[in-house]
């Protein structure tokens, strides 16, 4: 078939042309995303109720809505987290679950339960998780001008979300820090006491005015009209007219009571630079395509500011850039590759075509894999992007070996037909079956579970792809490419002679050395990599390598009950001391208005996002020791600013935590029963978190004292919710906004207006309100944590050994008061560990059927695995001395350095059966092979090793993400490179003298 091809150049270019043409041309069909379009099998719902305390609503709400979530199908988790007034249950599905059955599911089972909530309590939300959730950048709006929050909400929520939505790239635009305004009535409580009314008869006033009776249909004659009766109140004027009438007296309101429109009492704001403003988080169509996003937006953004001067618009926290960097090592990969291989070739060919050849092959493998992705329906995202990355190195291997086995036929005199032809045939079945094998490595990796084996999906897919695409341009066109330019008289020389003089070089004697010795060989290797393997036992284990960010994320719990101001003051405060290390902030200030929020924050806490260029543990000390002096009671916790694998994967947890219960009851212990446990950690030096305490009031009606003096138990609890700014009226519509009206009192002290306040008895008589009322002070859980299991006391420990977890469960055992059960972020890096290894012993054994039909033998295909050990080895040395942990990436380095590695001793081991075959004599196949093989395997190795090194010294955003790959790769290598040269010859030379 080859040699039909190179009779005709001109249809086999045409071919390839169009291929290149489809596949640019599908690049700008492509969508470009962060990520790959996979769900995510996680459901939230979130409640809120503000009448209750976190216990209660735990005990009488979450509870019964968690047991009832419970049944729900492919339900893998759940954890519930309670506080005052809100609450959120976290449900996690086995992966591959159908989310959208999942939501509707989840949907019924509360409709279930529906008729046991309050009747006042809005139906819980349900959130469903999805890659297209995670916002690609946000927006802060900053006002040049303070004074005018109420109209900034309005032009925000009318004018700025709709402009960017209005983009075809854009799928939601979710915002927080706006201000709502609401209608505030302040009744003289003086003249409604002198007058004998009571606050319940203004409150009944304006709801009697605010009657909308609707569209009437009247009949006149022949003739039908639609009549509409508006309601009386549509603004702040007609609600100050409203009037009241009592026994006689008639009056408007305005007389006995202040109406004012003002801005609500916020329970959370949004600072950007120290300056309030309102932040949108832009979230992008799945099958958009990123760039022409941020293109768009950039221009809509110029907009913006020209036609808004008295605004301020700016960008933070860009997710793409991760992407960006991607694409920018592609580049780096194809142009280092390029470089490094045209310099290799050339010292080893000494001349020009063979490297300007390998240099066209790879990017037309590229383009003609675009087009296979976009027939395999892939966007070009960060893991495709890095499928294609490890693609380029077995793309530069392929066109080496195939171009150095022409030239070496066409050495040995043949003609260039017969030297492209045979050149060619003799490696291409090898090279099949080293691409058969990487992707057998690869394609298992798909099965690991939860989001990490969706992820690997496309990554596995886009290797495969690249390798089918370097295989068709290896065995095609660089053959045609070659008889093409190549002279047709001159013979290419071969630099270290031919096959038959192999035994006189320096190399043949060397092996003939190991040969030798081969019993002595075999044990220092088999020695040196058990002690390899033993020694790298306790190699520091994680998910993923530290990624250097944007900046850090500061979490603050002041741990006392201030209000909102004095967060902000003491945050104001904070950012001062780092005003010098810093280059932008924002602050996430008490409640937050997002509707895809996932945590809920009280008043009294804050997220702060910190963009520097300053290390962390410098600022980290500087807030630590602010806070330390100024306020000892806050907890402070700072971490490098969430990435989109932080999104989907979660943040890492504490190395150990431990939920305690009570063993009789099942309920959470008191903070005085688990005071053994933290002395006997404390002895210990082990530090541990503990869930955050809060000083409540609780207020309770004393029954007896409202019936002594006849007042209803309703009159006293409107009075409270007065009191509380909390009496609701109405509300009213004025245009596409609802503005609440409330019934309040004058701003002071709580105690003071309670011992101010009187009700009203059946009688007509004022009673002080403090008689009827119980206040006690107390200490209560700021949050509660619920699992399957129940509510529990969580201790989060920030260190983890084997004999810590068993002094714990002895401690806990002595005490015969609880039980507990285990988790932390150890278990689950030790579980997806075992499992990456799992899956790697399945890709051996594939890779070991592979080979067995490639060379029809049960014996040969252990040689070319047992250089896969020593290769390990060699990666995980360069991992210790580098101080680079055991990850996911570093694991998928160790993945494609085996492929390169199978490869070489795939294409050896098949050159000494060629030999064996031809001429019987097992020493001339042994040293033949290492004569033909020893350029192609020095070239590949080369060229890979001296392309990733500009890894090891680059710098920036996702740098990390790449260097613990290039050690594994290099490292490998090294010591690979070096099995195939001699362990793989005397293994064969065992194992066939055993034949």
């Amino acid at each position: 078939m080859l040699s039909f091809l190179l009779r005709r150049p001109i249809a086999v270019l045409m071919s390839f042309l169009g291929l290149l043409i489809l596949g640019v041309w599908v690049i700008r069909l492509l969508p470009i995303s962060l990520l790959p379009d996979i769900p995510i099998p996680r459901i939230s719902v979130q409640l809120s109720y503000s009448d209750l305390a976190a216990q209660e609503l735990e005990d009488h709400i979450v509870k019964p809505l968690r047991n009832q979530l419970l049944q729900v199908n492919q339900l893998s988790d759940i954890e519930s987290k309670t506080r005052n007034g809100q609450a959120t249950i976290l449900l996690d599905f086995e992966f591959g679950t159908n989310t959208d059955l999942a939501f509707i599911e989840v949907n019924e089972k509360i409709d279930l339960i529906a008729s046991q909530l309050p009747r006042d309590m809005e139906r819980p939300r349900v959130i469903k998780a999805n890659i297209a959730d995670i916002p690609v950048f946000s927006l802060s709006m900053v006002p040049k001008e303070t004074g005018r929050e109420v109209e900034l909400a309005t032009v925000a929520r009318q004018l700025i979300k709709r402009r960017i939505e209005q983009l075809a790239e854009v799928a939601f635009v979710d915002m927080s820090g706006l201000q709502q305004p609401e209608i505030v009535v302040q009744p003289d409580l003086a003249k409604l006491q002198a007058m004998g009314w009571s606050t319940d008869d203004l409150a009944q006033a304006i709801r009697d005015n605010e009657l909308e009776l609707g569209n009437v249909l009247i009949q006149d004659g022949q003739y039908q009209f639609n009549i509409r009766f508006p309601s009386g109140l549509q603004s702040v004027e007609d609600i100050r007219k409203v009037f009241l009438r009592k026994e006689g007296t008639l009056l408007q309101l305005q007389d006995i009571a202040l109406v004012e429109l003002r801005v609500q009492a916020p329970r959370g704001k949004y600072l950007f630079n120290g300056k309030e403003a309102i932040v949108f988080t832009i979230r992008k169509q799945a099958n958009a395509r990123l760039f022409d996003l941020k293109q768009n937006f950039a221009v809509l953004l110029a907009d913006l500011e020209q036609n808004y001067p008295q605004l301020h618009f700016e960008l933070s926290n860009d997710q793409s850039e991760l992407l960006q960097v991607s694409i920018d090592n592609l580049l780096n990969s194809l142009r280092y590759g390029a470089f490094f291989a045209f310099i290799i070739l050339f010292l080893f060919f000494r001349e020009w075509r063979a490297p300007v050849l390998i240099g066209l092959a790879i990017p037309v493998a590229l383009v003609v894999a675009m087009f296979g992705l976009y027939l395999a329906e892939i966007s070009i995202n960060t893991i495709s992007l890095a499928g294609l990355i490890l693609g380029v190195g077995l793309m530069i291997d392929n066109s080496i070996i195939v171009i150095e086995n022409i030239r070496q036929f066409r050495a040995a005199g043949n003609s260039l037909m017969d030297a492209c032809v045979e050149g060619t045939n003799e490696v291409i079945r090898p090279l099949i079956s080293s691409a058969l094998t990487t992707c057998s490595v690869f394609l298992p990796l798909i099965f690991l579970s939860g989001i990490a084996g969706g992820l690997f999906y496309d990554q596995a897919l886009s290797i495969t792809i690249a390798l089918g695409a370097s295989l068709l341009v290896a065995y095609i066109l660089l053959p045609t490419l070659v008889h093409l330019l190549e002279p047709s008289k001159a013979p290419m020389p071969l630099a270290e002679g031919k096959t038959e003089g192999s035994r006189t070089t320096l190399f043949a004697r060397s092996v003939d050395l190991v040969l030798r010795f081969r019993w002595l060989f075999l044990f220092l290797v088999l020695s040196a990599t058990i002690g390899v393997y033993v020694g790298l036992k306790d190699l520091r284990r994680e998910r993923f390598p530290l990624l250097s960010r944007q900046g850090y994320t500061l979490g603050l719990d002041w741990n006392e009950n201030i209000s909102l101001s004095e967060n902000e003051r003491r945050v104001k405060e904070l950012l001062s001391v780092l005003a010098e290390e810093l280059s932008a902030s924002q602050v996430y200030l008490g409640e937050q208005q997002f509707l895809l929020a996932q945590d809920n924050q009280g008043i009294n806490e804050a997220a702060v996002m910190l963009y520097t260029a300053t290390s962390a543990t410098s600022m980290a000390d500087k807030i630590t020791t602010h806070i330390k002096q100024n306020y000892p009671t806050a907890n402070a916790t700072i971490a490098p600013i969430k990435t989109l694998f932080d999104e989907i994967f979660g943040e890492p947890a504490a190395p150990l935590s431990v939920y305690l219960q009570m063993a009789s009851t099942a309920g959470i212990p008191v903070p005085s029963t688990v005071q053994f446990l933290l002395d006997s950690l404390e002895k210990q030096g082990i530090t541990y978190r503990l869930p955050p305490l809060q000083t409540q009031y609780f207020v309770q009606i004393l029954l007896e004292e409202a019936l002594r003096y006849g007042v209803s138990y309703q009159a006293i609890y409107s009075q409270l919710q007065i009191l509380f700014n909390q009496h609701h009226i109405s509300t009213l519509k004025v245009a596409d906004q609802y503005i609440p009206i409330q019934l309040s009192t004058p701003a002071t002290g709580f105690f003071d207006l309670i011992a101010q306040t009187s009700v009203s008895n059946q009688k007509g008589e004022t009673v002080p309100l403090s008689i009827f009322l119980d206040i006690q002070r107390g200490e209560a859980y700021k949050e509660i944590w619920a699992g399957r299991g129940g509510a529990a006391y969580p201790i989060a420990l920030d260190q983890y050994s084997a004999k810590l977890l068993q002094d714990i469960k002895q401690w806990i055992g002595k005490s015969g008061q609880l039980s507990a059960h285990f988790a932390g972020q150890v278990f689950e890096d030790e579980r997806l560990i075992k499992e990456l290894m799992g899956v790697f012993l399945i890709s051996l054994m594939l890779l070991y059927l592979i080979l067995a039909a490639q060379f029809e033998s049960l014996l040969q295909p252990i040689i070319v695995l047992l250089t896969i050990p020593i290769a390990i080895g060699g990666a995980g040395i360069a991992l210790w001395f580098s101080g680079e942990s055991l990850n996911i990436v570093s694991l998928t380095g160790v993945i494609v350095m085996s492929g390169i590695m199978v490869n070489d001793a795939i294409l050896k081991v098949d050159m000494m059966n060629r030999l064996l075959v031809a001429n019987g004599d097992l020493g001339m196949a042994i040293h033949g092979a290492g004569q033909r093989r020893i350029r192609p395997i020095l070239m590949t190795s080369l060229t890979t090793i001296l392309a990733l090194i500009p890894v090891l010294f680059s710098i920036g955003l996702g740098a990390e993400l790449q260097r613990p790959l290039a050690y594994t790769v290099i490292g490998g290598l090294a010591l690979g490179t070096w099995a195939s040269l001699y362990v793989v010859p005397v293994l064969y030379h065992f194992f066939s003298r055993k034949n």
